[in-house]
């Protein structure tokens, strides 16, 4: 568990406090992890202000929540023992978020791997590669068909 307050230091370049469970208790730490592996998984954080310095349980469980949402759609399985809930989070339960943490981080470094590693020439491989770009190459294909069948049809109609 030493490595877990290290770990998040160097990523997000910040500094913990000694208490590792109530650092993480309001889930913002955990939500800037989740957007430095992914940018915008969590849309919104709430954060303390110098104002207000505590945030309220409404929010902390927000954060939460939507830390533990960005981990399911990043893959993190969701066995009880991989994926922590909110309620270890916000009771401290250190071990469950570790696991979680280090489930999350070990998808990002697959990703980094699969990314990294030139693509062969075999359509399991092309396929799972463009099913998470932006603009698919079956979605091109579909909408290349799509839009030259509307103009033959504008072409026909105009006849």
């Amino acid at each position: 568990m030493s490595l877990l307050p290290q770990t998040l230091e160097s990523r997000l370049k910040i500094s913990l406090p000694e208490d590792l469970g109530e650092a993480l208790s309001n889930g913002t730490v955990l939500c800037q992890l989740v957007n430095h592996i992914r940018p915008r998984s969590v849309s919104i954080i709430h954060i303390p202000s110098p104002a207000v310095p505590k945030l309220s349980s409404a929010k902390c469980r927000l954060n939460v929540e939507n830390f533990t949402a960005a981990c399911r759609k990043l893959g993190v399985p969701e066995v009880k023992t991989i994926l922590c809930v909110s309620s270890d989070v916000l009771l401290y339960k250190l071990p469950a978020v570790l696991r979680c943490v280090t489930a999350l981080l070990a998808m990002e470094e697959g990703e980094m791997v699969e990314e990294s590693s030139p693509c062969h020439s075999s359509p399991t491989s092309s396929s799972s590669s463009s099913s998470s770009s932006l603009l698919s190459t079956d979605f091109l294909f579909f909408y290349c068909a799509a839009m030259a069948l509307l103009y033959i049809l504008y072409c026909y109609l105009l006849t």
